[in-house]
């Protein structure tokens, strides 16, 4: 006699095997077994008839750092049937904290009534432990945080002492239990780090069997040479690279990630293991202060803003902002100020603009989209997001269809109520899963349940080193989602981002029963997974 046996269903066990008419049975957090329909017996039945019996989804790419503290429920991505989600991703990780990682995590915290009173992973990752959260979460090393907890702010190159320095602190953090190591390379300070600071930092990250995901450092114009340094870190690192929201940014980059996947793959057959992450939207989300050139960006907050009133900086600004550049990211130039649409705003004052492109707000204030834009950064103290629809819909189609490519949201853990219900959100934090499989699976048919299961259970599972889940086995985790391949559907927009999905009906993790017919039980029996060096 079992605790729980899910019965009736098409079991799909996220190897990317057929489907099959199976029942799963599970005892206490593990998977008990797997029966042909009405062979075993269990005190909780839950009836999955006409529907998929699937693994946990895995959250490859998320932001949920801090969000999650905030709301332990995770709302957002349970109701998905994301089980597990790892954070430090784009570089920023919550731990190590020190210095100028530490001031701003704690200004940050407030947002959220959340006291950052910890400096290590480890104290981060019991802190997240101690709260009980409804998914499991793991987190990378970011080597921006670890950056600026030695060098602060500024475009300076580490010297031999302070880079032995950053390597102790990932170290570390990745024997406290870290995945690995991120990067986003076309952020402040992130973008000042070289080449072969990053090949150093991923060596020691290497030395822990962990594995080097990147924002690359460019998506648009320099696209082809960001692929090239991210294989190279993974060559001489010799760690595994994961190439973060893989897409080309902005009109004339249409159709490079042809080359970017053919590269891709002569790497991995020259013995770089090196694979990517996407989401279902043809629009990205980032901090608008992002869009300025690096040099802009240097320094902490109160010196951006200082530097952004100067009429002769916002003079030279303009100038850079008119010209792509390999150099940098240069959102602007790539699709236009109309494709770039504001959302977050803190103070009431300016919430009139929430969802308005810049040149729709540039019309309205009578100013240039420039001007408006560095106004507005100033008034809400560089707080301030932007929505940049600047993907193509076939390279999208691309590279989500591709066997290397795993579903990540690249969103949060959030909610439309509570301490994170005033945050305005990008769509994927609430339908990423739902909507790759109902609108890539199910209605075009870009590839199986089967596949599209796979890509967001044990891809990301072998991926990221997680041994005891993404599949369906005796013995693994017992995360599962049921949900009903006829009804399944992201409800999330851009104009209103905070739906939840439909056709989730059951979500289990770690044994409880966390979403029942669609609604939150409030359990929170996630666990914190520390990450342990491969077995070579």
């Amino acid at each position: 006699m079992h605790n729980i046996l899910i019965k009736g269903g098409m079991l799909v066990d996220g190897t990317g095997a057929p489907a099959a008419p199976m029942d799963l049975a599970l005892d206490g957090g593990r998977i008990a077994g797997i029966y042909k329909h009405s062979e075993a017996k269990a005190t909780v039945s839950k009836d999955a008839s006409g529907m998929i019996v699937c693994p946990g989804f895995i959250d490859i790419h998320t932001h949920s750092d801090l969000t999650i503290l905030g709301n332990p429920l995770a709302e957002s991505k349970i109701r998905q049937g994301v089980t597990t989600e790892i954070v430090g991703n784009c570089g920023g990780s919550l731990a190590p904290l020190r210095g100028a990682a530490r001031k701003d995590a704690v200004e940050d915290g407030k947002l959220l009534c959340v006291d950052v009173d910890w400096t290590t992973m480890d104290e981060y990752l019991l802190r997240l432990h101690n709260l009980r959260t409804s998914v499991n979460v793991g987190s990378l090393v970011g080597a921006e945080t670890v950056r600026r907890c030695v060098l602060g702010d500024n475009n300076v190159k580490p010297n031999a002492a302070q880079l032995e320095q950053m390597n102790a602190l990932v170290a570390e953090s990745m024997s406290q239990g870290g995945f690995g190591l991120s990067s986003g390379l076309v952020y402040a300070p992130g973008y000042y780090a070289g080449t072969d600071e990053l090949i150093s930092l991923a060596s020691t990250a290497a030395s822990f069997g962990g594995i080097y995901s990147s924002h690359i450092r460019g998506e648009g114009v320099s696209l082809i040479k960001a692929v090239e340094e991210a294989i190279r870190i993974g060559r001489e690192a010799n760690i595994p690279v994961q190439i973060s929201h893989h897409k080309a940014s902005g009109n004339s980059n249409w159709g490079k990630v042809d080359q970017t996947i053919k590269m891709i793959e002569e790497a991995r057959r020259d013995g770089v293991d090196v694979a990517f992450d996407g989401y279902p939207y043809t629009a990205s989300n980032a901090a608008l202060v992002s869009i300025l050139p690096p040099w802009a960006r240097e320094g902490n907050s109160e010196e951006i803003i200082g530097r952004l009133k100067e009429p002769g900086i916002r003079k030279r600004i303009a100038t850079d902002l008119e010209r792509s550049s390999e150099e940098w990211e240069n959102t602007v130039a790539e699709c236009g100020w109309d494709k770039v649409v504001l959302t977050s705003f803190q103070s009431s004052k300016n919430r009139r603009f929430e969802g308005k492109s810049v040149t729709e707000v540039s019309a309205e204030v009578g100013k240039t989209p420039l001007d408006t834009t560095l106004d507005l950064l100033v008034e809400e103290g560089l707080h301030l997001m932007g929505i940049y629809h600047d993907v193509s819909e076939d390279d999208l189609r691309k590279v989500l269809a591709h066997p290397l490519c795993c579903v990540a949201s690249d969103g949060e853990s959030t909610s439309p109520y509570g301490l994170t219900g005033g945050l305005a959100n990008h769509p994927r934090s609430f339908g990423t899963f739902p909507r790759v499989l109902r609108k890539y699976a199910i209605d075009l048919k870009l590839f199986s349940i089967e596949e599209a299961v796979r890509k967001m259970t044990s891809l990301p599972a072998q991926r990221m080193g997680i041994r005891d889940r993404g599949v369906l086995a005796k013995g693994m985790a017992a995360d599962v989602v049921v949900f009903d391949p006829e009804k399944i559907r992201d409800t999330a927009t851009f104009e209103q981002p905070h739906g939840y999905p439909e056709g989730v009906k059951y979500v289990i993790v770690n044994g409880a029963v966390t979403i029942e017919d669609g609604k939150h039980t409030k359990e929170r029996a996630g666990f914190v997974l520390r990450h342990s060096p491969r077995i070579a």
